[in-house]
């Protein structure tokens, strides 16, 4: 079944003939001008053990504070792995991808010049840039997986696109008592909840029944502190280093996924030392580490007693006999050989 060109990709995404399909998901390298090698080892030694299908870069992937010229040799080494060994890759931007000199943009079309990249811009109405879906095949080209990508933009003295609110939003908004844990961070906007679900009606229009997806954002939903409140209910594993910096507002967007009923994974970079997941109202929920070495990473005080225990990557296994089905877990650098 041929998909209206919106949901088409690139590269055709396939699951393999013994059934499985990999997906590794990699956030936070914030490669940086002075270009720690160590991040893109790390890159190339995950990709060689993991041999994933695809792989996310989960945002923050390279520093904001870069000129166009740098910018070009930032992404190519942390793109080279990918594209040398053939792997087709896509990412999303994170808080910290916004530049003064680089515009997201101007970043995006420098991304997708690579053969092996399947990001997308996504429609011009909505806010950010980078929200797209990519289906997953089977052998008869249909259909069986999908994965939804959005922009959660930066932090409210740098939005992505004007609120049109007349107030001081630092006042009105993050006063003494909050609802969540109280950060600056931006969120999904509301334009970007209605593209997912009227484009996941669509889908389902189209194909008969609802497409299991998997959801990659930078910044986590408040929905993540159900996980940590609720540990046992959740199943939640992993580590849990510091707060879950969510946006103080809302979006919504767990919500609509909710009501949809095809995304059954959410995953956020952003934290860099949290690596926890559960599951909440039926949806899979977590981090996947940060895998760079220009990112901050574990505390001092930290009772592993080293900064980069937690370098790594998540991986997702999906399955064609049950694609509603998705098992992950973390994977470390340290632990690679």
């Amino acid at each position: 079944m041929r998909l209206p060109q919106a949901f088409e990709s690139k590269l055709t995404l396939r699951f393999r003939e013994d059934g499985g399909f990999r997906v590794l998901m990699m956030s936070d390298m914030h490669y940086a001008p002075d270009r720690d090698t160590r991040t893109v080892e790390a890159i190339e030694k995950l990709l060689d053990t993991q041999k994933p299908d695809l792989v996310l870069l989960g945002g923050d992937n390279t520093t904001g504070k870069a000129t166009k010229t740098e910018f070009k040799i930032l992404l190519e080494d942390i793109v080279r792995p990918m594209e040398d060994r053939r792997v087709p890759w896509a990412h999303i931007f994170g808080n910290h991808d916004i530049s003064p000199k680089v515009s997201k943009e101007y970043q995006q079309k420098i991304y997708e010049q690579y053969p092996f990249c399947l990001s997308k811009a996504g429609p011009k109405s909505l806010p950010g840039v980078g929200n797209y879906f990519l289906p997953i095949l089977d052998a008869s080209d249909s259909p069986l997986f999908g994965i939804w990508a959005l922009d959660s933009h930066q932090d409210f003295k740098t939005p992505s696109a004007d609120f049109g609110y007349k107030g001081d939003l630092y006042w009105d908004l993050l006063m003494p008592g909050r609802l969540g844990t109280g950060s600056d961070w931006e969120f999904v906007r509301f334009e970007q909840v209605m593209w997912y679900w009227n484009n996941s009606l669509r889908l389902e229009k189209l194909l008969g029944r609802k497409l299991p997806s998997l959801m990659a954002i930078h910044i986590p939903l408040p929905e993540f502190n159900a996980l940590l409140l609720n540990a046992n209910r959740t199943r939640t594993e992993g580590e849990y280093n510091e707060r879950v910096s969510a946006s103080e507002i809302n979006s919504g967007l767990f919500a609509a996924a909710l009501q949809r009923g095809d995304v059954k994974a959410i995953f956020a970079g952003h934290d860099h030392i949290n690596t926890f997941d559960g599951t909440y109202c039926g949806i899979r929920m977590g981090y996947d580490g940060s895998a760079g070495y220009h990112a901050y990473g574990c505390r001092d005080n930290d009772p592993g007693g080293d900064r980069e225990r937690l370098r790594g990557g998540r991986v997702f296994d999906l399955s064609a006999e049950d694609p509603w089905k998705i098992e992950t877990h973390m994977v470390y650098i340290k632990d690679l050989h």
